[in-house]
């Protein structure tokens, strides 16, 4: 059996890494409603995933205003509400994505 050596390498973290990181996530398999204290920047498809309501603090239907209606996203997809705003509704039909805190 052949050995190797192994040698670690120090990584610097993307400013999107340190982004999606920083505050915490929670995994949504189903519909969830978040307040604006929660603050969810963003949502990462952790495995391919439709939605059957996704909308930002304001309401707004973030799957009609990004024409993702009816759309399987595929794993490792970043969605984020328009103009800076954050996500109030996710209701997953299937899969599963990470709500990110911001």
């Amino acid at each position: 059996m052949a050995t190797h050596d192994v040698k670690y390498q120090h990584k610097k973290m993307t400013t999107t890494e340190l982004q999606l990181s920083r505050n915490g996530q929670k995994c949504v398999t189903g519909d969830v409603t978040f307040t604006a204290n929660d603050k969810v920047a963003y949502i990462v498809v952790n495995a391919d995933a439709t939605f059957s309501n996704l909308t930002d603090q304001s309401d707004n239907n973030i799957l009609t205003e990004s024409a993702l209606g009816g759309v399987t996203l595929s794993t490792g997809m970043i969605i984020s509400a328009k103009n800076g705003g954050m996500i109030k509704r996710v209701n997953v039909s299937s899969g599963s994505v990470l709500a990110i805190f911001g």
